[in-house]
């Protein structure tokens, strides 16, 4: 599951679905109570390996090894070579791959993106895996260069091909099969086993959208009405949306999902329209168990949103710390461990 950050819009920040809105939950509720027995440690994870000049995580698996990127640089940074790095669970770090780009990383811990070349930058797709295999896609004729941007956790990839004039093609690469990808103007915000693909189609409206590339089908998600605008940001294994209903003022942000019948279902209101929540968020990533997360909000706070209308201050959650002010949120794997980032700095949440 995905972190996206919606770096040039404000949005409000919340979730509804069709029908009844989720109403505030009694603080003594069977929900609230099991939520509160969620407890994190909070772990300084910014300084990495000495022979590297720097590196951020990209990802989490579900042992709560955390997968980043590093860089060695020349003394003027002008020339610069990446390293895919898992740190492990006692601390320590182990070089994956050399020279490769990490666009993703999947909850086994494979990362997808591409070789790199530190002078021409060109290089060719492929997924490392977690013990440090690489396996390179097979390049289009013609092709120059190409990448993954998006790999599920079975190996499904979203692939960008460059060829000597640098026009771009995009396709799915499903278990060896290349799956044409004919949505245009959009982002693509993850892609599950299923070769489904969810993100925002950006024409007017903007709108969320699930791409299902074995049937060639698109379907637009719609937002709950009043509000004009959908986003979609993340897609579990049953197909459903993570995503946002909302007016791009600021007055009412829905934060949910699509089901697969495609009907919005609620778990946060938020923005100036809701007193009791007038928080913006510019992040929003969940699990496969359908454990939200929200962060660089307005208020500079983290919430957890572990089933509707219950919402949970990370800071409340932190035992040996406090919890960093505007944190970017990066993935949250099945124990509900958080990896994020805020500012310089790299911060690991593990779960007791």
């Amino acid at each position: 599951m995905r972190a996206v950050t919606l770096a040039t819009v404000l949005v409000a920040f919340g979730i509804a679905g069709c029908g009844a809105e989720p109403s505030d939950v009694a603080e003594d509720s069977a929900a609230a109570i099991n939520a509160k027995r969620l407890r994190y440690q909070q772990v300084d994870i910014t300084e990495g390996p000495a022979n590297v000049d720097g590196w951020f995580p990209r990802g989490l698996t579900a042992d709560g090894e955390v997968i980043g990127q590093a860089f060695d640089c020349n003394e003027d940074f002008s020339v610069c070579r990446q390293f895919v790095l898992k740190r492990r669970s006692n601390g320590q770090f182990t070089v994956l791959a050399e020279d490769f780009l990490v666009n993703d990383v999947n909850s086994r811990g494979d990362s997808g993106g591409c070789t790199t070349d530190p002078v021409n930058f060109e290089g060719q797709a492929g997924v490392v895996s977690a013990n440090g295999r690489l396996e390179l896609i097979p390049p289009l004729p013609g092709e120059m260069s190409s990448c993954v941007s998006r790999v599920s956790d079975s190996g499904v990839a979203f692939v960008t091909s460059t060829d000597p004039n640098f026009v771009t093609s995009v396709y799915i690469l499903d278990h060896g099969r290349i799956r044409p990808f004919p949505v245009l103007n959009v982002d693509v915000g993850d892609i599950n086993d299923k070769a489904e693909v969810a993100g925002t189609q950006f024409d007017d409206p903007f709108r969320a959208y699930r791409f299902d590339a074995r049937t060639q089908t698109t379907t637009l998600l719609q937002p709950v009405p009043p509000s004009p605008v959908s986003f979609g940001f993340a897609i579990n294994r049953q197909g459903e949306v993570l995503g946002t209903s909302f007016d791009f003022d600021g007055v009412i942000q829905r934060i949910g999902k699509w089901n697969r019948r495609n009907q919005f279902e609620t778990f946060l209101i938020g923005g100036s329209g809701n007193p009791a929540f007038p928080v913006i968020a510019n992040s929003v990533t969940w699990n496969e168990q359908g454990l939200i997360v929200v962060s660089a909000t307005s208020d500079e706070n983290t919430y957890l949103v572990p089933s509707p209308g219950v919402r949970l201050n990370l800071a409340d959650l932190v035992k040996n710390a406090n919890a960093p002010s505007s944190l970017q949120v990066i993935a949250v794997n099945t124990h509900a461990d958080i990896v994020g980032a805020a500012e310089s700095s790299a911060f690991l949440f593990i779960r007791d």
